[in-house]
């Protein structure tokens, strides 16, 4: 097992001395491999909060996180009892903005801070770093270039890169698609899943985007109010109820093949989740 949450609840102190409760009695596994989780849910919802949790940025004030065989309990960190940076090497965490993870001059020299801290020598890090800038879709030209003069898409891209080279075994990824239009997005959601199809790692992605969703997820998993109220299949995840009470928007194939469905009466035999094979299906019913 990978990371398990066993009735974890956390609670904000606000600046008026009372708390407010952030994750309520959240009870989850995920594996260490293989998965490629959405979690979604309305502003302020806990999704931040609760993958904050899964490296231990933030300790559960009652219930436990055990990440990677690592039993995280607010005592257990009070006492000393266990270190969390190796924690924080093994599950890596890609902020939303990745300003918040970038200092150094130049690309290569971000890059390369993270492993040299953890005592790998520098020149397998920096090995490291011309291999994974290409794994994230830039050319070896970008390490001497400063990462304060890139693009919003190409920061990320960076941000990524840095954390792939701690060699996180989980890879969480907080709104990477947010401010990109619609290009960078998809160049960006085809990294992520290079890297879960040919690294085998868990990637978990907090989005918005009902589309990334619907596409690209194994596992989605929705957040209300501090609580887990949906963990499942993405496809099931839409259906008119689950629209209706959590504020999800359709996603746009789902939303053309049911336009299709109703306006021309076509019976698909199953979902479709990619355009390709929703033209498969109407190829053949066509036919």
């Amino acid at each position: 097992m990978g990371i398990k949450f066993e009735q974890v609840n956390y609670a904000y102190r606000g600046p008026d001395g009372q708390k407010y409760l952030a994750l309520a009695n959240i009870n989850l596994p995920i594996g260490e491999t293989g998965e490629f989780i959405t979690l979604i849910g309305e502003t302020g919802s806990g999704k931040t909060t609760l993958v904050q949790h899964m490296n231990a940025l933030l300790v559960p004030d009652t219930g436990s996180v055990t990440v990677l065989g690592v039993k995280v309990t607010k005592e257990a960190v009070a006492k000393k009892r266990i270190k969390l940076n190796p924690i924080r090497k093994k599950v890596g965490l890609v902020f939303q903005f990745p300003e918040y993870q970038l200092f150094e001059e130049t690309v290569l020299k971000d890059i390369i801070f993270g492993p040299k801290n953890f005592g790998v020598p520098e020149a397998e890090a920096k090995a490291l770093a011309h291999e994974l800038i290409k794994v994230v879709g830039l050319d070896e030209s970008y390490l001497s270039r400063s990462p304060f003069n890139l693009s919003g898409g190409e920061k990320k891209r960076v941000s990524i890169a840095g954390i792939l080279a701690m060699e996180p075994d989980i890879l969480i990824l907080d709104e990477p698609t947010s401010g990109l239009d619609p290009m960078g997005r998809d160049e960006l959601l085809t990294v992520f899943n290079r890297i879960h199809t040919t690294l085998n790692k868990t990637i978990i992605l907090i989005t918005h985007d009902m589309n990334t969703v619907y596409r690209y997820a194994k596992r989605a998993l929705v957040m209300r109010s501090g609580y887990l109220v949906y963990d499942g299949d993405p496809q099931a995840l839409f259906s008119r109820k689950n629209i209706e009470n959590w504020n999800l928007e359709t996603p746009d194939l789902l939303a053309l093949q049911q336009l299709i469905s109703s306006e021309l009466g076509f019976k698909f035999p199953h979902t479709a989740k990619t355009e390709e094979d929703l033209l498969t299906m109407l190829e053949a019913v066509i036919a």
